[in-house]
């Protein structure tokens, strides 16, 4: 008999699913249920093993020839792999270059990747299936709307309070900056920011397709807005929800005190100074009710990146200094937001605040 040694792929995942063991392979996004007798022969080959090794498993020469095709048929589907054989050297190259980060990362990466044979929807079939969506089930909002007593519009900015005005300008001021003065940001200024940084510009009522001054895959915008205020002038201090549609702040919580918000954001000393934050959460549900494909996941991190640029030339033009961060401890946030972390994620905060006269500009930040 032949007596390859095997061992488990390190390019899957082992889920349990309507009743059932499912095997993701990853690197090729096909999918294996795994039958009765299938955890004896996974349990052998967690290291590298000779398949005989089933030998010492089985209860007799009948039960040995099932798990060996048991294991032939893993073996076939690529759950177990064989010594140097090309899957074998495409897993060590993958895994080697994602050690670092572990192996979940490596797997959601290679989850959301399109294939050589992907197929891709016309502009046609998208309006066709666009139809047929609303037909079973309304979109999602384009914006949360919280029940409160407190409501804010946010301050008229047709004219907003710039600094910098010329396009070339502001792009060549557009830093990070990690030293604030202390001193209270205008209401005004952060009003102009969240209008022109986050509001909604237009919006299609019937899907809920909304357009904003930062691009959002298929205009589902999924990114939430939530405002921490503790040095703003005119604005009482507490965590507010920006209502995109209406531009206006709603009081979803208190404020929170120096320590909390530094412990909240990494343990970052310099948060302490800045004048307000701004969270970034993403509603899974907005950009599902579009696209079932998981590559749409990576649309999320794509859209937090164009609107955290957009609030970094506003801030630039307004003369505020700012800093994105993604060193964000999520349950803590999710505790002060009142978020389900399954249905709304954290993806990230702008620190906002007025620079010092020497702030310290991270350059190519």
């Amino acid at each position: 008999m032949d007596d390859p040694r095997l061992r488990i792929s390190s390019c899957g995942a082992l889920l349990w699913h309507a009743g059932q063991l499912v095997w993701h392979d990853t690197l090729t996004h096909r999918r294996f249920a795994i039958g009765e007798g299938a955890d004896i022969v996974l349990r052998c080959f967690i290291a590298w093993q000779p398949l005989s090794l089933l030998r010492e498993h089985a209860r007799d020469d009948d039960h040995f020839q099932s798990l060996v095709a048991i294991a032939e048929r893993m073996r076939a589907a690529n759950i177990l792999i064989t010594w140097e054989s090309e899957r074998h050297r495409v897993e060590d190259v993958n895994e080697a270059a994602w050690h670092p980060w572990g192996r979940l990362v490596a797997l959601f990466h290679g989850e959301t990747r399109n294939l050589r044979d992907q197929t891709f929807i016309t502009a046609e079939g998208d309006q066709e299936r666009l139809r047929e969506r609303l037909d079973l089930r309304p979109p999602p909002p384009a914006s949360r709307e919280f029940p409160t007593t407190r409501r804010v519009p946010l301050a008229a900015t047709d004219a907003p309070p710039l600094s910098r005005a010329g396009f070339l300008d502001v792009l060549s001021h557009r830093r990070s900056t990690r030293k604030f003065s202390g001193d209270p940001v205008s209401f005004e200024k952060i009003s102009a920011l969240l209008r022109w940084g986050g509001g909604i510009t237009e919006l299609d009522e019937p899907t809920q397709t909304a357009f904003k001054t930062s691009a959002s895959g298929g205009g589902r915008h999924p990114t939430e807005i939530y405002v921490h205020a503790h040095r703003v002038t005119g604005l009482e201090s507490g965590m507010y929800h920006l209502n995109t549609r209406h531009h206006e702040l709603e009081l979803i919580g208190p404020p929170r005190d120096p320590d909390t918000l530094v412990r909240l954001l990494g343990d970052q000393g310099w948060v302490a100074e800045s004048g307000c934050l701004v969270f970034f959460t993403s509603v899974l549900a907005r950009s599902m009710w579009k696209y079932s494909t998981p590559r749409t996941y990576r649309m999320l991190h794509l859209d937090v990146g164009h609107l955290s640029q957009t609030f970094y030339l506003l801030a630039a033009a307004l003369g505020l200094g700012m800093t994105f961060t993604a060193a964000i401890r999520d349950e803590k946030l999710e505790e002060f937001l009142g978020i389900d972390s399954a249905h709304e994620l954290v993806m990230g905060c702008s620190v906002i605040g007025m620079p010092t006269d020497t702030s310290a500009i991270g350059h190519g930040e």
